[in-house]
C-alpha cells in the first residue's frame, strides 16, 4: 500500500468504531465481572432497592442531559467562549441534578415503603453530576474521529468501581457496594478527562445561543425517551415483590450489556460520519450501512442471549436466580427486532439539524408505551410488562421507518430490505440454536455449561456471519458493512505477511 493512501470516511469510522467498541467490551468484561461478584454476595432484595434509586437517578440525568458536545462538534472551530459556555452550562446542570435528585428521595422513599431510598437516592445524585463534568476539550478529539481518550476515560473509571465494588460486597454484604461502584465511576473519569483533554475552569455564558435550539428540541425528547425507558421500572414496584422486581431489572441490565458496548461507543463515529457528508447527499447510504450493521453484530448477541438465557443465567449468576431466565428472553428479543432498527435515527437528525424530529419519534413512542405498560401491568403484573414491551417496540419501529424517510428520502421498502438479509442469517443462526438449546438441564455443572456455551456460541456466529456472506455474495456483493469488515481483514492480513517477509 502506498504510504499516502488517504482512507476514506468509511475505513476512518470503521477504525473509530473498532476503538470505541473494543474499549466498551473491555469496560464491560468489567462490568461482568463486577456483576458476578456482587450476585454472589448480594441477593435480588439488594438489587431491587438499589434499582428503585437509580431508577429516579436515570431519569433525572436523561432528562436533564445536555448536547453540549454534539452542538460543539457542530461549529467548524470552536472558540475559547464557547467551551467556557458548554463547562458553565454543564455546571448549572450539575446542581440542579443533585437537587432535585435529594428532593425527591423522601416521597419516593414513602412511594414505595423504602426508607432506605433517602440516604441512597441522595448519594447516588452526584453520579450523573460528575458525569456531566467532563472536560468539553474531548470534542477536538471526536472531531478528528481519535476516540482513544474516551477509551482510557472508560477502562480507568470502570477498574476502579470494579475493586472498590469486590472489597465492598465482600467485607460488608451492603447494597452499598453497588451504589460506591456506581459514584466512583463517576469521579474517576470527571478527574481524569481534565488530565487528557486539558480546559480551563471559568464561569461564562456568552455562547449560550448557540446552544439553545438544539439544547431545546433534545432536552424535550429526552425528558420523552427518559420516560419511556424508566417507565417500567417506575409501574411495576407497586405490583410485584422487591425480588421480582430486582430480577427483572437484572434482566434488563444484561440485555443493556451488549447494547451499551456496541452501540454507545459506536454512536459518536457514526454521527461523525453523519455530519461529513450530510452536504453532499450521500447521508442515506450511510445511514442504511450503519443500522444494518448495528443490526447485525448486536442482534446476534441479543438472539444468543434470548435462545439460551436458561444455561446463561444458571452460569453467570447461580440457581438462585433461574426466575429471571424468561424475562431475559422477552427482554432480548424485544430489544434485538424492535429497539435495534431504531437506534442510529436520533443522531440522523441531529446531524440534519433536523432534532425536532427525534422528539417525533419519542413523543410517539411515549404516546404508546405509556399506555400498554400501566394497563397491561396492571391487569398481567409482570407478563403484562412484557408483553407491552413487545408490542411497543414494534409499533416504534414502524414509526421510525417513516421519520427515517422524511429525513433521507428512502423508502420504508429499502429500508426493510437492507435488514432482510441480515434477518435471514439470524433465522439460520436461531434454528441452530433451538436444537443446540437441548444440550443444556437443570442440573448441569458450571463447567459443562461454560464449555458447552463456548462452542455453541462460536459455532452460531460463524453459522450467522457465513450465511450473511453468502448471501451478500449472491446479491452482487452490494455496498454494506460486508465489504468494510473484508477490506479490513484484507489489511489486517497483508500487513501482518509483510511483517513475515
Amino acid at each position: 500500500m502506498s504510504s499516502n493512501h488517504v482512507p476514506s470516511l468509511s475505513e476512518r469510522t470503521a477504525k473509530a468504531g473498532l476503538w470505541t467498541v473494543g474499549g466498551k467490551l473491555f469496560t464491560k468484561c468489567l462490568d461482568f465481572i463486577s456483576l458476578l461478584t456482587l450476585a454472589r454476595f448480594l441477593g435480588p432484595g439488594e438489587f431491587g432497592v438499589v434499582a428503585m434509586a437509580m431508577t429516579a437517578v436515570l431519569i433525572v440525568e436523561a432528562v436533564s442531559e445536555m448536547p453540549l458536545s454534539a452542538a460543539l462538534l457542530n461549529q467548524q472551530t470552536p472558540t475559547d467562549a464557547m467551551y467556557d459556555t458548554a463547562f458553565s452550562i454543564a455546571l448549572l446542570r450539575a446542581f440542579l441534578v443533585v437537587l432535585v435528585l435529594c428532593a425527591l428521595s423522601w416521597p419516593l422513599s414513602l412511594l414505595y415503603n423504602e426508607p432506605r431510598l433517602i440516604a441512597l437516592q441522595c448519594a447516588l445524585s452526584f453520579a450523573p453530576a460528575m458525569r456531566g463534568l467532563i472536560s468539553q476539550r474531548l470534542v477536538e478529539y471526536t472531531r478528528a474521529m481519535d476516540f482513544r481518550r474516551n477509551v482510557a476515560l472508560d477502562v480507568l473509571g470502570k477498574a476502579g468501581s470494579l475493586a472498590i465494588a469486590v472489597v465492598l460486597a465482600v467485607t460488608t454484604g451492603s447494597y452499598w457496594a453497588i451504589a460506591f461502584a456506581t459514584i466512583s465511576t463517576s469521579a474517576i473519569i470527571m478527574i481524569a478527562s481534565y488530565i487528557l483533554a486539558p480546559q480551563r475552569i471559568r464561569f461564562s455564558l456568552s455562547e449560550w445561543h448557540l446552544f439553545a435550539d438544539m439544547v431545546g428540541w433534545i432536552a424535550g425528547g429526552q425528558t420523552l425517551s427518559a420516560i419511556n425507558w424508566q417507565t417500567d421500572k417506575i409501574v411495576l414496584p407497586r405490583f410485584v415483590d422487591i425480588a421480582t422486581f430486582g430480577r427483572f431489572t437484572t434482566a434488563d441490565a444484561l440485555v443493556a450489556i451488549p447494547i451499551q458496548a456496541i452501540i454507545q461507543p459506536i454512536t459518536p463515529p457514526v454521527f461523525s460520519a453523519f455530519i461529513a457528508v450530510r452536504h453532499n447527499g450521500d447521508i442515506g447510504r450511510v445511514y442504511l450501512k450503519a443500522s444494518t450493521a448495528v443490526y447485525s453484530f448486536v442482534g446476534s448477541i441479543l438472539l444468543m442471549m434470548a435462545m439460551l438465557s436458561q444455561p446463561i443465567i444458571h452460569l453467570v449468576l447461580g440457581s438462585k436466580w433461574e426466575g429471571v431466565s424468561p424475562i431475559l428472553t422477552w427482554l432480548a428479543l424485544a430489544a434485538a427486532f424492535g429497539y435495534l432498527p431504531t437506534v442510529l435515527l436520533p443522531a440522523l437528525a441531529v446531524a440534519l439539524n433536523r432534532a425536532n424530529l427525534a422528539f417525533v419519534k419519542f413523543a410517539i413512542e411515549f404516546c404508546i408505551k405509556i399506555p400498554l405498560i400501566i394497563v397491561l401491568t396492571m391487569a398481567m403484573k409482570l407478563q403484562g410488562m412484557l408483553i407491552g414491551h413487545a408490542i411497543s417496540s414494534a409499533l416504534v419501529l414502524f414509526t421510525t421507518l417513516l421519520l427515517v424517510r422524511r429525513l433521507t428520502r428512502l423508502g420504508i421498502l429499502t429500508q426493510l430490505l437492507s435488514l432482510l438479509r441480515p434477518s435471514v442469517a439470524l433465522a439460520s443462526m436461531a434454528g441452530f440454536l433451538e436444537v443446540a438449546s437441548k444440550l443444556f438441564g437443570p442440573h448441569d455443572s458450571e463447567l459443562y455449561i461454560f464449555l458447552n456455551l463456548s462452542w455453541v456460541c462460536s459455532l452460531s456466529l460463524a453459522i450467522f456471519m457465513v450465511t450473511n456472506l453468502a448471501l451478500w455474495r449472491i446479491l452482487g456483493c452490494p455496498d454494506g458493512w460486508e465489504a468494510i469488515a473484508l477490506n479490513v481483514l484484507r489489511k489486517i492480513v497483508g500487513s501482518k505477511i509483510q511483517r513475515s517477509h
